[in-house]
């Protein structure tokens, strides 16, 4: 086979995939939102214990440096 042919192969073959995968990443997005609001509902929000913990922390810190 010539150069030719497999460059038009690479190319066709690059333009079919490219066509096939086009509206890919907006899917998996989805998915992976909805996914993560599934998760939410049944486990609760993993953040809101770990905020809440933080803000603490950071109170208890201003407090002692008043108290100084």
């Amino acid at each position: 086979m010539s150069l030719i042919k497999y460059a038009l192969m690479g190319v066709l073959a690059l333009g079919s995939g490219a066509a096939l995968a086009e509206g890919g990443a907006e899917r998996s997005k989805q998915f992976w939102e909805k996914f993560r609001l599934s998760q939410e509902q049944i486990h609760g929000k993993q953040d809101q214990a770990v905020v809440s913990s933080d803000a603490q922390k950071r109170a208890n810190a201003q407090q002692q440096v008043v108290k100084e």
